[in-house]
């Protein structure tokens, strides 16, 4: 998913103006580069840097990987309720990213 300031340049209906597989698989890995770029230097400046030096990268990735479905399930289950209530796609993104679309 793309973040909100690269939604709102490219067009608040994200997808339309791609017009081939390799567009698409084009801007997937832009945000993909993007996302991932803030998390690790925000990672670094939080944890104390030296990723590649620290120990317990699998107990680390072990827990993510727990709490991966768990995030899921609860998304989806907002979803649903939501859809129930008559919420809008509007009201879905801003209340799933807790941030205004």
């Amino acid at each position: 998913m793309m973040n909100t300031s690269d939604e709102k340049k490219q067009g608040s209906r994200v997808g339309w103006k791609i017009k081939t597989p390799e567009e698409h698989v084009a801007r997937i890995v832009a945000w993909f580069t993007e996302v991932v770029t803030v998390k690790y230097r925000t990672g670094q400046e939080e944890h104390g840097g030296d990723l590649w030096n620290k120990p317990r990268a699998l107990a680390n990735l072990e827990e993510e990987l727990i709490d991966l479905p768990v995030y899921y399930k609860t998304a989806k289950d907002q979803l649903r309720q939501m859809a129930r209530e008559g919420k809008s796609a509007k009201d879905a993104y801003e209340h799933l990213y807790g941030e205004p679309l």
